[in-house]
């Protein structure tokens, strides 16, 4: 029998977990136990945006579909990924780049962002060097229809960013952001593969956590 190798690409959610700068770790409050309650219950409390997360339009827009209006082929699908080679400095990521790589991508596939900035996880540098994508390749993304934009970084905008650019334009062009995701290195750059990062369905929210995996051994044709 052929087995199916599933590459786990979430990080564990957990109270002393590193979140982005100036928000709220998630906690966690046992309100049943099997002693002496019969069995385990848990109250969680964390932002949607703690960990491996989809962000969709109405992060940062009104009148725009939220996660739940969002349909779930966005988010499983083939999937090609760009790998960064410089080391992490919060520098911008240019099209011309990407293009001199010799990366493409078919029309409606998935987008994926390997920064690097995974080697820093855990890390106070987690949050502040990773890099992030240019407007030039932003704007040449969109018009290849992406599905998604998946990156490993905590955002698309650097840490200090004030009007959250990057995010906007993706947005504002209905395509959903999935950030945080781990375990880059195990896929492979020289083709398609299948990646699925569902949203919880969180009605009228702006965003919410997902488990995020990929299926690099299923042939795309």
């Amino acid at each position: 029998m052929c087995r199916l190798r599933i590459i786990d690409l979430s990080y564990t959610i957990s109270s002393d977990m590193i979140v982005y700068p100036d928000t709220e770790q998630p906690s966690f409050q046992w309100i049943g136990r099997v002693d002496p309650d019969g069995f385990n219950l848990t109250r969680v409390t964390m932002l949607v945006h703690t960990g491996t997360h989809v962000d969709a339009p109405k992060h940062f827009f009104d009148n725009v579909p939220c996660i739940d209006e969002i349909a779930p082929d966005h988010f499983f699908g083939p999937c090609k990924l760009f790998r960064y080679s410089k080391k992490p400095a919060s520098q911008e990521i240019t099209l011309e780049e990407v293009r001199r790589s010799g990366f493409n991508l078919k029309q409606g596939d998935i987008f994926l962002m390997a920064t690097g900035i995974e080697a820093f996880a855990g890390a106070r540098e987690y949050n502040l060097l990773y890099p992030f994508p240019s407007e030039e390749l932003i704007r040449w993304l969109i018009s290849k229809k992406i599905k998604a934009y998946m990156t490993d970084a905590t955002s698309v905008d650097p840490v200090d960013t004030e009007s959250s650019p990057k995010h906007q334009l993706l947005l504002g062009a209905g395509v959903p952001i999935v950030e945080n995701l781990c375990n880059l290195d195990q896929l492979p750059e020289d083709k398609s593969f299948i990646i699925c990062a569902l949203p919880l369905k969180l009605g009228g929210r702006e965003g919410a956590p997902c488990r995020a995996v990929a299926l690099p051994d299923i042939e795309i044709l």
